[in-house]
């Protein structure tokens, strides 16, 4: 009727179970099947031990026959006896065969480390995607994009970490002592690999959100001076959030404004596109002295005529983002890519080198490179 226990007495409905010890039987369990439920006619153990390992027999009967619950018969065991094994009011429900969510069950644990591993890993890349949903969504930053895959990550880790303990509870039920301490270890390496995870992906990109949603206090601003003539701009400084609007207010009180001489080392690649768009709506020059990187260099892109001076250096590199990695930067950095070549018209050869380069170096072109590229106009 069970497998690991066979009945010593048996018929239709009715199973009697023992176990035995060197000197004859030592504990003995009675169950009788009903149409509605399984009965326990009697429970006879010698300890808590022993009767608890018939009280699973019986539970384990109980799912195998479809029955969700055991009562016990008038004088099936004392009082006391039958509390201590979970009984309430003469009667014990019995959990169904499978993985609970959020409890122990009593599949094996082959089950219950496929079906706990799985959720653990789903309920994982939903907060981390949350976060790359935030870093993309390509909608102004508001404090949902911050909070919520904030909610969702701890979420995600608590339930995941939760899973992982189940399994290694759901190991304790083998024979083999290795079994279970070998769950031990490949659980805590588990939880360090998550920690690992959060600490390099998750973590930075809901600093940097939080960041920009803070006005990129570390960044700071650029400062902007138009020439006594009124007809060149000086923009410098790197590119924090909202920074083109000193830009943008400067062009909107200065209508000569014809040349703009960039310098700075970078910022926010958002930036750099508003301060591209605002030079190619005014039809302005960009020019280049010093040096200009990163960010900068798509300003420096909106000039309808772009020269560099011979001791200027411009500086490219792929986009980037904290906590995420090249693939995550996969689809920003193709579409700077179309950027180059379909909007600004450099050569595709230029433009690969560009997002062939990696975000923590700089590529450096040299003046025949820039001409041949298109990316300066002589």
């Amino acid at each position: 009727m069970v497998p690991g226990l066979a009945p010593s007495a048996t018929d239709a409905h009715h199973a009697t179970f023992v176990i035995d010890g060197p000197a004859g039987p030592v504990a003995v369990l009675d169950l009788l099947q009903t149409p509605r439920h399984l009965e326990l006619l009697h429970l006879g153990a010698p300890d808590l031990m022993h009767a608890q390992a018939l009280q699973e027999f019986a539970e384990a009967a109980a799912r195998a026959l479809g029955a969700r619950k055991i009562r016990l018969a008038p004088d099936a065991m004392d009082a006391t006896q039958a509390a201590s094994l979970g009984y309430r009011a003469g009667s014990k429900g019995v959990r169904p065969d499978g993985v609970p969510l959020w409890r122990e069950g009593t599949a094996t644990l082959a089950h219950a480390l496929y079906h706990r591993g799985v959720w653990a890993a789903l309920a994982l890349l939903v907060g981390l995607g949350s976060v790359s949903l935030a870093v993309f969504s390509g909608s102004e930053l508001t404090l949902a994009h911050i909070v919520v895959p904030a909610v969702l990550c701890a979420a995600g880790t608590l339930f995941a970490l939760w899973q992982i303990l189940l399994i290694v509870r759901a190991s304790q039920r083998s024979d083999r002592r290795s079994v279970f301490a070998l769950s031990v270890v490949l659980a805590l390496a588990t939880i360090g690999l998550v920690g690992l995870t959060l600490h390099d992906r998750a973590v930075p990109a809901l600093v940097e959100l939080w960041a920009i949603r803070a006005g990129d206090s570390v960044l700071g601003g650029l400062d902007v001076e138009v020439s006594p003539d009124g007809r060149r701009m000086r923009v410098s400084g790197a590119y924090g959030t909202h920074a083109e609007e000193a830009v943008r207010r400067a062009l909107e009180q200065n209508k000569g404004i014809r040349e703009v001489v960039l310098d700075g080392p970078g910022g926010r690649a958002s930036v750099g596109f508003a301060l591209f768009r605002l030079f190619r709506e005014r039809k302005l020059a960009t020019h280049v002295e010093r040096g200009c990187a990163s960010a900068c260099t798509i300003a420096f892109l909106g000039g309808v005529e772009r020269t560099v001076s011979r001791s200027g250096r411009l500086g490219f590199h792929r986009a980037s983002f904290p906590g995420m990695g090249d693939s995550d930067m996969h689809d920003a950095n193709r579409g700077i890519r179309n950027f180059m070549v379909y909007s600004v018209r450099l050569t595709p050869d230029f433009a690969r080198r560009v997002i062939e380069t990696p975000a923590d170096s700089i590529w450096v072109p040299t003046h025949e490179e820039l001409l041949a590229g298109k990316v300066i106009t002589r």
